[in-house]
């Protein structure tokens, strides 16, 4: 039997394996990038960052103020696009 919590888990999985791909349905996350902490970051594995000028990640932490191992680490990603429509 599956719980909200194991919808929610794979929601998760499905959204970050989405973004993974390069494309995004949500305009306001176009030109972001995720972290390559992936699991392991502070802020969740399907949070986006604007990059720095420097094509770097910003400093970011999780809620408990742990600074995650991503933060300005270069991003494995290509930046969002709009998914082309069907």
């Amino acid at each position: 039997m599956t719980t909200p919590t194991d919808h929610a888990a794979d929601r998760i999985e499905l959204l970050r394996a989405e973004m993974e791909t390069g494309f995004t349905d949500q305009e306001w996350a176009v030109g972001m990038v995720l972290c390559p902490a992936r699991d392991r970051c502070t802020s969740g594995k399907h949070s986006v960052f604007k990059p720095l000028k420097t094509g770097r990640l910003p400093m970011h932490r999780g809620w408990l103020g742990a600074a995650c191992d991503g933060a300005n680490q270069k991003p494995t990603t290509p930046p969002l696009k709009l998914r082309p429509a069907a």
